[in-house]
């Protein structure tokens, strides 16, 4: 297996256990939007919808599927911003208990999203090189 692919299933699967993490501690520490708007019951059912979609693009990228690379990159960058999002609302507001909860996990969402979609880009590249050459 090629080196850069190896590493993309690396930060595939590290990505998806932050995310994994990010939903358990916006449960923990009750993101502000979790019985606001609607309940716990509702946010964990839609949390975990949202994160079986990135599985199955990972199962379809494993199967060379030519669009998994595509939502693997919208994946990453959703993530990206989703850890940003969470760390600088805390920062701004000083809330996370109650407020922005995620931010710890949200690292890790950067941290891993950050090389998933800078390997996901080089593998493409390096693919159509492959093909025109």
């Amino acid at each position: 297996m090629d080196p850069v692919r190896r590493k993309v299933i690396l930060f595939y699967l590290l990505l998806l256990l932050f995310h994994a993490a990010h939903i358990l501690e916006e449960v923990w520490a009750k993101f502000w939007p979790v019985g606001r708007y609607y309940s716990m019951e509702t946010f964990i059912l839609l949390n975990w919808i949202l994160f079986a979609l990135p599985i199955a693009c990972f199962y379809f990228y494993l199967l060379d599927k030519k669009w998994a690379y595509y939502t693997g990159l919208i994946y990453a960058f959703i993530m990206i911003l989703n850890g940003l999002g969470h760390n600088i609302a805390t920062i701004v507001t000083g809330k996370y208990f109650g407020g922005f909860a995620g931010g710890f996990s949200g690292i890790g969402l950067i941290l891993s999203g950050i090389p998933l979609f800078c390997y996901l880009r080089k593998e493409k590249i390096e693919t159509i090189k492959q093909k025109t050459n």
